[in-house]
């Protein structure tokens, strides 16, 4: 029978990967505030008379929340995914900027495509940085570090 123990001088198995509940959490608690900021600029876009429309049908006001818990929920699967921070960092950006497209493309009223663009661009500042956090980084000396 063979043990798995590990002294205080051998590095972890797990350490070198993100723990899932840890960015499950993390993923959740900053999908749920963006969640609300969203909706809330979305709110307070059609309380200014924003049209919201996309081909003639109003957008609901609850897909905000929606989308924004959907795009966490990819977060967390590309942070899982892609461990590392500055790897995750790169791909979200990109990410973010290809969400743009439909947003910007697909509204008729420029009111709207900057409703869509500022929602989209509010929920990445919000949601990148919480899950970046505890992802590992590269140190200067070529070892890696955990947060």
């Amino acid at each position: 029978m063979t043990s798995s123990h590990t002294t205080g001088h051998e590095p972890s198995v797990q350490a070198a990967q993100p723990s899932t509940l840890l960015l499950v959490r993390r993923g959740g608690l900053a999908g749920a505030f963006a969640a609300v900021c969203t909706t809330a600029m979305a709110a307070i876009a059609r309380a200014a008379d924003v049209g919201l429309e996309v081909d003639a049908t109003a957008i609901p006001i609850a897909a905000f929340a929606l989308w924004t818990l959907v795009g966490a929920a990819l977060g967390v699967l590309m942070a899982r995914l892609l461990r590392a921070r500055r790897r995750f960092l790169v791909v979200t950006v990109v990410a973010t900027g290809l969400s743009l497209l439909p947003p910007i493309a697909l509204p008729d009223d420029s009111a709207t495509k900057s409703v869509l663009v500022s929602a989209h661009l509010l929920a990445a500042t919000i949601i990148i940085p919480i899950l970046s956090r505890g992802l590992t980084t590269v140190a200067a000396n070529g070892g890696t570090r955990y947060r």
